[in-house]
């Protein structure tokens, strides 16, 4: 999914949303940032590394701009984005709501890594 793509689903889950596409894709940004940080470097994960927003991110984020987190595990993007939205709006209980679809999602795809990126066996010595 692309950043653009990302924007417009969350913009059609909350129509008439005033917040600006700078700060949507700023948003992106810091949550590849952290799914880099957090699931992908600690797994090895091999293949991303010319994809996510905390990396395309050069003066700004083109719409064109393909996220880190791959399909069809991208469909959290829209609902991560919503639940920022919401948060931002003081709207706790659609916040709550959106961020427990963004986690599921999220969820299934640390499983995924899990699955794909066995780690490296170590010998360990008792």
């Amino acid at each position: 999914m692309t950043a653009g793509e990302a924007i417009n689903q969350a913009r059609a889950l909350r129509p008439g949303c005033e917040i600006g596409e700078e700060t949507m894709k700023e948003w992106l940004r810091r949550e590849d940032g952290e799914i880099r940080t957090r699931l992908l470097e600690p797994a090895g994960a091999d293949g991303f590394d010319g994809v996510g927003a905390d990396l395309l991110w050069t003066d700004g984020l083109a719409d064109s701009a393909e996220l880190l987190v791959p399909f069809p595990f991208d469909g959290m993007y829209p609902h991560y984005l919503s639940a920022m939205v919401d948060a931002a709006l003081g709207e706790n209980d659609r916040y709550s709501g959106e961020m427990s679809r963004c986690n599921a999602v999220l969820g299934e795809f640390a499983v995924w890594l899990r699955r794909s990126f066995r780690p490296a066996p170590r010998s360990v010595r008792w």
